[in-house]
């Protein structure tokens, strides 16, 4: 549901609330990591994804706001499983990342942890690094 949200809001940033949090996956997730800080986790391997409680909404989308991203915020309902729209901002700025999740060879959070990464795979990572900080 996310992914096709993403494609359909081009280059917005993709906030939907699923029970008691609002999450963002896949490279909304990375650039709210790099943006506001928001703790990046994975929820399957190399699908990463940001959260936070739903009483802490107004806080993000202010600074979302405050750095001029545009941004969509969905709200679901389970009983009725319809997707309504809760909230939308038209910045400036839209997300422009290709990559939809970090490295997961080296990432902390990753659901499958690598034991020894390679010099290849430590290149590689130091790769990404440098292409991420472009955007921060």
């Amino acid at each position: 549901m996310m992914k096709i949200l993403q494609k359909r809001e081009g280059g917005k940033i993709v906030i939907c609330n699923l029970g008691n949090f609002y999450v963002a996956i896949g490279k909304d997730a990375i650039l709210l990591n790099h943006l506001i800080g928001l703790k990046i986790s994975c929820i399957k391997p190399k699908i990463c994804k940001v959260g936070f409680p739903v009483n802490s909404l107004e806080k993000y989308t202010n600074l979302l706001a405050e750095k001029r991203y545009s941004f969509i915020v969905y709200d679901f309902d389970q009983e009725k499983e319809e997707l309504n729209i809760f909230e939308s901002y038209i910045g400036k700025n839209k997300n422009t990342l290709e990559i939809e999740n970090m490295n997961c060879y080296t990432c902390p959070n990753s659901t499958k942890q690598y034991k020894k990464p390679d010099k290849y795979i430590v290149a590689l990572s130091k790769l990404y690094e440098d292409e991420l900080k472009k955007y921060r």
